[in-house]
């Protein structure tokens, strides 16, 4: 048995799938991107972006849980101020690239590229996201946080 479609039916179908909400497309992502080993931030201590103003390496001795991922620390005082308040010092979307999240694309963070921004961590893939961020960071972050919010978070 063969179906035809007019371009009126067509259209109407494709009126039909538009309507329905974005959720129900959710592309399911972890929560936090990732190293091999399940570092969040590639094992970079996360709190030292605002305490040091620069990338730092953190330490399997300061190691910390939060919503399934590890995160290593520097120190044992830096590991304390992210478990104080792990929502002022986690990276703006999950540590995705956040020029590639405003193209509507989950990509691995950089954490040796990085910007802070109205005391917000962002990171990018390569060089040239911080550039294009440097240019319109309001604008980027808002595409970014519409595609951020389109994603089923697991982990």
């Amino acid at each position: 048995m063969s179906v035809k479609i007019n371009r009126r039916g067509f259209l109407n179908a494709t009126l039909a799938l538009a309507a329905l909400p974005t959720a129900a497309f959710a592309k399911s992502i972890s929560r936090f991107s990732l190293s091999k080993s399940g570092f969040a931030l590639k094992g970079y201590d996360t709190t030292a972006y605002f305490q040091a103003g620069k990338p730092t390496n953190g330490t399997d001795a300061t190691t910390v849980t939060y919503k399934g991922a590890k995160w290593r620390f520097a120190t044992a005082q830096d590991a304390a101020l992210f478990q104080a308040n792990p929502e002022a010092y986690e990276p703006q979307f999950g540590g995705y690239c956040t020029r590639a999240m405003s193209l509507r694309k989950e990509v691995p963070g950089d954490p040796e590229v990085w910007r802070l921004h109205n005391g917000k961590l962002y990171v990018f893939f390569a060089p040239v996201g911080g550039k294009h961020f440097d240019k319109g960071e309001g604008a980027m972050i808002a595409l970014a946080q519409k595609h951020w919010d389109t994603l089923d978070k697991i982990g």
